[in-house]
């Protein structure tokens, strides 16, 4: 069951992060074309708080799914560094005000900025885990569209659009988050009923079949006689 429910925290991030960051503009008026990014909604004190309480929650939540794609995906630990700096980056954002001060101002855009560059750093590692197959080819796909949108969000930041500039890439990210969660993991058994337990690949990653690779425990590890051993 605690498997199951990691399963959908990043689902629940989204849906956290989507609700709070969207009331918070539609209250405030915030501007979506204008030059400031959405870290300027703490100015407004009607919404600074539930800002504040998005992005940190969101965070968390998307800490603990990393813990279920640890478990039911092939993942790195240079996969690891890279989301749990990016989210720990988020929660800086969201406990320190941008409008706070000098200091403050610039711990807030190292923070937001160790965020927005541990997207597609985090997504090309997760490629590189995966043997060749289904996975593998939809997990590049979305990672070259975060690149595609996180150049966009360059060109837009030039143009003084701040907010869609950030909104982009995370959209990005988020849909990678739900096709993960929503896509049946072949390296996991079991469903909500009962835990997940990750399954070892009885071969080499090269070897691996165009599903993943990842075999039943009971199987034997040993090759098959018609394929080489690298």
């Amino acid at each position: 069951m605690r498997r199951a429910g990691s399963r959908y925290a990043g689902l629940a991030a989204i849906a956290v992060l989507w609700s709070t960051l969207g009331t918070a503009t539609v209250v405030s008026g915030f501007p979506l074309l204008g030059h400031r990014p959405l870290s300027w909604l703490v100015a407004y004190p009607s919404v600074s708080l539930l800002f504040g309480i998005g992005l940190a929650t969101g965070a968390l939540l998307l800490t603990v799914f990393h813990g279920y794609l640890r478990a039911c995906y092939r993942a790195s630990r240079s996969f690891s560094f890279a989301m749990l700096a990016g989210l720990s980056g988020q929660v800086v954002a969201a406990v320190i005000p941008i409008d706070g001060g000098l200091v403050a101002q610039r711990i807030h855009t190292v923070a937001a900025l160790t965020l927005g560059i541990s997207l597609p750093v985090l997504m090309w590692r997760f490629v590189l885990a995966q043997p060749p197959g289904p996975l593998r080819r939809v997990a590049k796909r979305l990672f070259w569209l975060e690149a595609a949108a996180g150049a966009m969000g360059v060109a837009l930041s030039r143009r003084s659009v701040g907010p869609l500039a950030e909104i982009l890439p995370a959209a990005v990210f988020h849909l990678w988050v739900a096709t993960l969660t929503l896509r049946r993991p072949v390296g996991c058994s079991g469903t909500s009923a009962g835990p997940y337990r990750p399954v070892r690949a009885a071969q080499p990653v090269g070897l691996d079949d165009e599903e993943g690779g990842h075999h039943d425990e009971n199987q034997t590890s040993a090759p098959r006689p018609d394929r080489a051993v690298a």
